[in-house]
């Protein structure tokens, strides 16, 4: 597994931050205060902190791909502000809705302060997200495609999110709607930070379209990850639970891809299992999907998506050493420990 970070995700992370931070509420506010903890800039009563705020993946992409269209760094510090404020807005929301009690090895937001004020938190970084596409001194006309990509990418994850969770308990899904979830939830949003980069350096709009595709295909990669260390990763260096996918009976990829693979007797056990509340019985769905190999088939999926998520990249004819940041982007997503 993948420990090592590629440069593209650490070139822009200090300007990321310190952007974010000098436009981010006053603590003395209290969503201030609940941003600041959610991000790692402070402890649940405001004094500082130097917590790890994730990775910056959608924001780092966003200013790479600018760079790589021939922008400036400088021109795609709004929109990737935007993207990272709008990407931590659906974590709180997801954190609530999920019932998760931590995140980045920390008390989640709702946890510490109720599901109402999480929800206002989350709001208020939705907010924050489109104000920062309004500052003075944004190139205007472009602001506004990118406002436009922005926003339909997230009424996109909302669809991901609310269908992830109609999906819940439903173990003999098809790959067909997973897949459609998982470009929606987080490919989706990657895309964008991939399109709106383009977009500030005037790239044109079938060239932004081709950025878009790509972050999608990354993101379907990143979710597949992602649902193998919800079930597989280290907690220690995940910050959350391993425990939780199954416990919420999340019809992830490594379900759906042992099902598939499953007999009659076992896919029957298995849908047993899922509809039932009783506890101790989280250790024989895991037995099930690893028995069924699943925990293999769900290391290799997201390297196919990884590769063709280069593949478009190379087809937006930036210049090959940018292609080559990418394609390590790519395989450090599909193969993350974290």
């Amino acid at each position: 597994m993948a420990d090592v970070e590629p440069i593209l995700l650490t070139r822009y992370r200090a300007k990321i931050a310190e952007y974010l931070r000098a436009r981010a509420l006053p603590s003395h506010r209290l969503t201030g205060r609940m941003v600041a903890y959610h991000m790692g800039w402070a402890d649940a009563e405001g004094r500082a902190q130097s917590k790890h705020s994730g990775k910056f993946v959608r924001p780092s992409l966003c200013v790479w791909a600018c760079v790589a269209c021939g922008g400036d760094e400088t021109d795609a510090l709004p929109v990737a502000a935007a993207v990272e404020w709008t990407h931590n807005a659906t974590l709180v929301h997801d954190d609530i809705q999920d019932g998760d009690h931590h995140r980045r090895g920390r008390r989640t937001v709702w946890s510490l302060w109720g599901v109402e004020d999480a929800i206002n938190a989350g709001d208020v970084l939705h907010v924050l997200a489109f104000g920062a596409l309004a500052e003075d001194g944004v190139n205007a006309p472009r602001a506004l495609l990118a406002l436009r990509a922005l926003a339909s990418a997230t009424l996109d994850v909302i669809e991901g999110q609310s269908l992830d969770l109609a999906h819940e308990g439903n173990v003999d899904a098809r790959l067909r709607p997973y897949l459609r979830i998982a470009r929606a939830k987080t490919g989706a949003l990657i895309g964008a930070s991939l399109e709106t980069g383009a977009l500030m350096a005037g790239a044109g709009a079938a060239r932004a379209a081709t950025f878009a595709r790509a972050g999608r295909l990354l993101g379907t990669a990143f979710q597949m990850r992602d649902d193998w260390l919800g079930i597989w990763g280290d907690p220690r260096k995940t910050g959350k639970s391993s425990t939780a996918d199954v416990r919420n009976r999340k019809v992830t990829y490594p379900a759906i891809a042992a099902y598939q693979r499953m007999s009659a007797l076992q896919r029957g056990r298995l849908r047993e299992l899922f509809e039932s509340d009783r506890s101790g019985v989280d250790d024989e769905i895991r037995s099930l999907l690893e028995d069924a190999g699943a925990a293999e088939i769900a290391q290799a999926a997201p390297l196919q998506y990884a590769r063709k998520a280069t593949a478009a990249i190379e087809r937006t004819g930036i210049d090959r050493s940018a292609i080559e940041s990418f394609r390590e982007v790519a395989h450090y997503v599909a193969t993350r420990a974290r």
